[in-house]
């Protein structure tokens, strides 16, 4: 009898989908080792980047902390001194000058310094020497220019600012010197901002019709009685109206003189020349409550802020 010789199982022909198959499990297999790799490398460096970014805000914290206690220690001496000296009779009109240009350059944006310039334009009235009194109420105006300057670079990219010029009435040739005459006047103009709050998809749109009228100015003292009224709108819907009356002149400084509004936001009369019979030149400022009498506020929340939009960069 023949043999039966076993059947041997035919190869079938791989398909070119069989090829790809093959090729392609080694392949699955290194991405997903690098897919793994990758997210554990991207983890591990946002989560070092936060941290690293949470320590600088941290350090930033902790230097201005200590700073601020070295200076307000520093300047607690300082303001003590320089205010006994001013309240002393006992220096020289010219001192007591010099005392406050000190006092306001170091402390314009913590203090309210009207009194003080009140107080020193007292004392220079009373000077009998008329080139002196001359000298030293320019020194004070000029002072006070300096403040107000100051102020209103501190508040630059934070404020809105409207100049008006207030002119002077026919009859005000009547003025003769040193008599401390008060005209009446009939002066008004107004301006408008705008601010936007956001809360959640919406916009809501702050409209202030700011009203300025003057009544009466006394060119000796070089002041003017105003009436500021301010309209408020949200999306053209009438909330309020505030009404200030108040005397300006050279020692309002926005930053503590201003009038509080809705939304923590402020309004400033400022007066920046008293040129008679010509014009008085008053500013109109409006900025954020967060920008108003804190000393170098604005500047810590850039640092914060420049710090977080690292940590968001990175």
């Amino acid at each position: 009898m023949d043999t039966e010789e076993p059947l041997k199982p035919k190869k079938g022909k791989r398909d070119t989908w069989d090829k790809i198959q093959i090729l392609m499990q080694p392949i699955g297999g290194l991405l997903t080792a690098l897919t793994i790799a990758l997210v554990s490398y991207y983890g591990s460096s946002y989560l070092n980047n936060k941290q690293n970014n949470e320590a600088k805000i941290s350090l930033y914290t902790q230097l201005m902390s200590s700073r601020e206690q070295s200076e307000s220690a520093l300047r607690k001496d300082m303001f003590n001194s320089i205010l006994g000296t001013i309240l002393k009779d006992s220096h020289s009109l010219d001192e007591n000058i010099l005392q406050l240009e000190l006092l306001a350059y170091n402390f314009h944006e913590s203090l309210n310094l009207m009194p003080l310039f009140v107080y020193m334009d007292r004392q220079i009235a009373a000077e009998k020497n008329i080139q002196l009194k001359d000298e030293y109420r320019k020194r004070l105006y000029k002072m006070a220019g300096d403040v107000i300057s100051k102020q209103i670079s501190s508040l630059e990219g934070a404020a809105a600012r409207e100049t008006m010029f207030v002119t002077f009435p026919v009859d005000s040739i009547k003025y003769k010197p040193g008599l401390s005459q008060d005209f009446a006047m009939d002066w008004k103009d107004s301006k408008v901002f705008y601010d936007t709050i956001r809360v959640g998809n919406t916009n809501s749109v702050y409209k202030r019709v700011v009203f300025l009228k003057a009544s009466e100015f006394n060119v000796d003292e070089k002041t003017v009685n105003v009436r500021l009224d301010i309209e408020s709108s949200i999306n053209d819907k009438f909330v309020n109206m505030v009404t200030q009356e108040f005397t300006i002149d050279y020692f309002q400084f926005p930053m503590i003189d201003n009038t509080r509004l809705s939304n923590d936001m402020r309004c400033a009369v400022v007066m920046r020349d008293f040129d008679f019979p010509n014009f008085i030149e008053v500013d109109i400022l409006y900025f954020p409550g967060s920008h108003s009498s804190l000393k170098e506020k604005p500047y810590y929340d850039d640092v914060v802020k420049k710090l977080l939009m690292d940590k968001e960069g990175n």
